[in-house]
């Protein structure tokens, strides 16, 4: 065991694993951004929204040192391409993170009243998604130490289905969300309207990015 984590370290697993920690506290400190915002607590959205900054930077350098391990990879089994896809797709979700909380911060935006705890709802239903991606990158170890098989396999489709679960109830929360909007969104500048479907759009294309992860993760390993 403790040669497959050393070899884990060599590859570029070990940075992949590193990078999808900081994008689960990314999409965990995006929650608090989000409260703060909800709260109309500025001071705090800004601190919230540094830190946003700081893991997407950290997840940057981590995205680096992967790409310059693959041509160094012992991993010959495992394509180059899909590893490069995986911390692609990966780092879509601190720069998604980054993103919303930018274009919101700018704008000092406000949620509305009738719809913050649905919003609110949404935007933690994505970052279960992103926790249960981190989590099946953190089965890669037990997938190559026993050889993409046995209980790792099957408990890599558990995630998977978990996952895809999981998605499902967050377009479904969505659809309830924007039905919430439409309903006031006459009485709201319609500026305001334009850009809070763009920030619903960007949390549910996080949970998008997320899952993908986790199916590009399968993918490598049913290879």
């Amino acid at each position: 065991m403790d040669r497959i984590s050393d070899l884990i370290k060599k590859s570029p697993f070990g940075p992949i694993q590193k990078h999808m920690e900081k994008a689960k506290a990314s999409a965990d400190e995006l929650l608090l951004f989000l409260g703060s915002v909800i709260d109309l607590d500025w001071k705090k959205a800004i601190q919230s929204r540094k830190k946003i900054v700081d893991l997407e930077h950290d997840a940057d350098a981590l995205k680096a040192e992967t790409r310059g391990l693959v041509p160094k990879s012992i991993f010959l089994s495992v394509p180059r391409e899909d590893v490069l896809e995986l911390v692609k797709r990966a780092d879509e979700i601190p720069n998604t993170v980054k993103g919303i909380s930018g274009l919101m911060i700018g704008r000092k935006m406000e949620i509305p009243t009738e719809i913050a705890a649905t919003f609110m709802q949404f935007a933690t239903e994505a970052a279960e998604i992103c926790k249960v991606a981190s989590n099946a990158t953190n089965h890669i170890n037990e997938l190559f130490q026993f050889a993409f098989g046995g209980n790792a396999a099957d408990e890599m489709q558990k995630l998977i289905h978990q996952l895809d679960t999981l998605e499902d109830h967050c377009d479904e929360t969505e659809i309830m969300l924007r039905s919430q909007l439409f309903v006031i969104e006459k009485n709201l500048p319609p500026i305001d309207v334009m850009f809070l479907y763009s920030v619903i759009n960007k949390i549910g294309e996080l949970a998008d990015i997320a899952e993908q992860v986790g199916h590009r993760i399968s993918l490598i390993a049913s290879r």
